[in-house]
């Protein structure tokens, strides 16, 4: 699961990136969740968090505007979920 986990997180940083009409401040929050997943990813030993709850709200922010994007973070949340990240 998390080898799906992170091709998913390459998927949203790839489409980040190609994002031009999302605002600065939410890419920014993005981001840093980003780096916080990748941090507890990494950390074999980290207690579990609400990451996966940081992300539903950034999925509330752009999903008007950003469908394809709100999904890939909607799938990135429920693989956090399933992980108890």
């Amino acid at each position: 699961m998390q080898q799906k986990l992170e091709e998913t997180l390459k998927e949203l940083h790839e489409q980040l990136a190609n994002t031009e009409d999302l605002g600065a401040e939410q890419v920014a929050m993005l981001r840093v969740t980003l780096a916080e997943i990748q941090a507890k990813l990494d950390d074999e030993h980290s207690e579990p968090s609400s990451l996966s709850s940081q992300l539903s709200e950034s999925i509330e922010q752009i999903q008007g505007s950003h469908p394809v994007l709100t999904n890939t973070i909607a799938r990135v949340a429920d693989l956090l979920a399933q992980m108890g990240i």
